[in-house]
């Protein structure tokens, strides 16, 4: 794809995404960092994750402290906000901090 990774990364489902992530971190009765406490990087060629290259990060200071992370398609991030990949993504997302929290119990 000719997409460039910045168009990606500043996408509506990039920033939908994100505010999907704050809004269920509250859900959960977790606290996030100050800035930045949502963010994206991006894989380089050099990188393993040339077939996922949108990495997702979240930096939870409470109740547990992590920076639970998550990698995606360029297909999947542009996606979500036309909910092509909505429900996949968030359920990814919800599973993994649920499981941090059985995990800090």
């Amino acid at each position: 794809m000719s997409t460039d990774y910045m168009d990606v990364i500043n996408s509506r489902g990039a920033k939908e995404i994100e505010a999907y992530c704050r809004t269920l971190a509250q859900e959960l009765g977790l606290t996030l960092a100050d800035a930045p406490d949502v963010w994206w990087t991006y894989a380089s060629a050099a990188d393993h994750h040339l077939e996922a290259p949108y990495h997702l990060w979240l930096s939870v200071t409470k109740p547990f402290m992590a920076t639970p992370d998550f990698w995606f398609t360029c297909e999947q991030v542009l996606g979500y906000a036309t909910g092509t990949t909505t429900a996949a993504i968030q359920s990814k997302i919800r599973q993994a901090l649920e499981a941090h929290l059985r995990e800090d119990l």
